[in-house]
């Protein structure tokens, strides 16, 4: 179904309790929009979980912000709240960025009391999370301003995003600043792709020399900045499909829930702790494999004939600013696995799975004392960019 711009910026403003919507051309455009229009001075800190993807961290930067990390916790893998506030204490920083890992909403009352308290502005990543709830509120309505993104996350489609916000003068802003670039050219995605995919891999072979080579990664900030930051066209929405998508949105979220309930009930607990998924949108099912270093247990399957999925992002603070002790974000990227829920495969498909991932583990921790010291340093960023 074809839709006007206006149209689609009514119905995502409705969907999301929303008084304005700013579409753009994807969610990094968005994000480098909300922190624009926030009107901070230059080089506020937006501090950001440091487990995630880094790709969203350089909009900061292109709005002109400094990225700040603060480390996460073990339960879902969301902000450590003493972290945050710890971070705030150390000065400058004029946003806080939750991106609700996994698709569980971070701890919003928490973090709104913090920001409260300092005047600080909370800015909502939702890429992850379409469709999550956070006490009986979609994530996308907290905050002074929140951030879509449509591209392969929660909604299966090459383009698109949008800023929400309750504030005119902040969507005023933040329009201005996405029609002061240029359309997007759809001719050049597969170059953005391709970038993406090179920017992860020379990060996973940074990280396994000990981040001593960070220098190699400074180019592909003025990369990003060319491929990403673009305004859209009426063309670009009149064939969208996104309302399309976002009726299906509840019926996507009933399929993984379904899918979800069969690892609960066949993956058990030895070896293997199910990280907290209340209100999740289900964008993965993570677990935490304590004291294992997944990247080696996935070779070890490999090895056996399993092919597992790893749905994660590493601690990336060192791509943007100096290395930190964040312990939880070390031991996030080293033992957390997010496992599939795909709507697309029957859910008989996902007994079997649950089933050869539980006897994987098992065999795993049964041979570990006669397996060779394993380094998983970049092994992760490796697996993002398809190495």
């Amino acid at each position: 179904m074809s839709s006007a711009p206006a149209d689609i910026e009514t119905v995502l403003s409705r969907h999301f309790a929303r008084r304005h919507c700013v579409l753009t051309n994807r969610g990094t455009t968005a994000l480098a929009a909300a922190l624009h229009a926030l009107d901070r001075p230059v080089g506020s800190r937006a501090l950001f979980p440091a487990v995630m993807c880094s790709i969203p961290v350089f909009a900061a930067r292109f709005a002109g912000w400094a990225p700040a990390f603060a480390d996460v916790n073990l339960t879902d893998a969301n902000f450590d709240l003493n972290s945050v506030e710890q971070a705030i204490n150390g000065g400058g920083v004029g946003a806080v960025v939750p991106v609700h890992m996994f698709g569980k909403p971070d701890n919003m009352d928490g973090l709104a009391a913090l920001c409260d308290r300092h005047q600080i502005d909370l800015v909502e990543d939702v890429a992850l999370s379409m469709g999550a709830e956070y006490r009986g509120r979609p994530t996308g309505s907290f905050g002074r301003i929140s951030c879509l993104s449509f591209v392969r996350k929660m909604l299966p489609l090459e383009m698109g995003g949008a800023v929400l916000t309750d504030d005119s003068r902040l969507a005023e802003r933040a329009r201005t600043f996405v029609d002061g670039w240029t359309p997007e050219d759809a001719s050049r995605r597969s170059e953005t792709s391709a970038a993406m995919k090179a920017f992860h891999t020379l990060t996973g072979y940074v990280a396994a020399g000990d981040w001593s080579r960070g220098a190699l990664l400074a180019p592909f900030e003025g990369e990003f900045r060319r491929l990403l930051l673009a305004s859209t066209s009426q063309a670009d929405w009149e064939s969208s499909i996104v309302l399309d998508e976002l009726k299906k949105l509840p019926d996507v979220l009933q399929a993984r829930r379904a899918r979800a309930e069969v690892y609960e009930n066949a993956l058990g607990e030895n070896g293997i702790q199910a990280l907290d998924r209340s209100g999740s949108s289900l964008f993965a099912y993570p677990v935490r494999l304590p004291g294992v270093e997944v990247e080696n247990f996935l070779a070890f399957s490999s090895n056996r004939g399993y092919t597992f999925k790893r749905i994660a992002y590493p601690d990336i603070h060192p791509v943007f600013s100096p290395r930190e002790s964040f312990a939880n974000a070390a031991t996030v990227e080293r033992e957390v696995i997010g496992l599939p829920l795909d709507d697309d495969q029957p859910v008989s498909a996902f007994w079997e799975y649950a089933a050869d991932f539980r006897r994987a583990v098992e065999d795993f921790l049964a041979a570990v004392p006669t397996l060779p010291p394993f380094d998983g340093r970049g092994k992760l960023e490796l697996r993002m960019g398809g190495s």
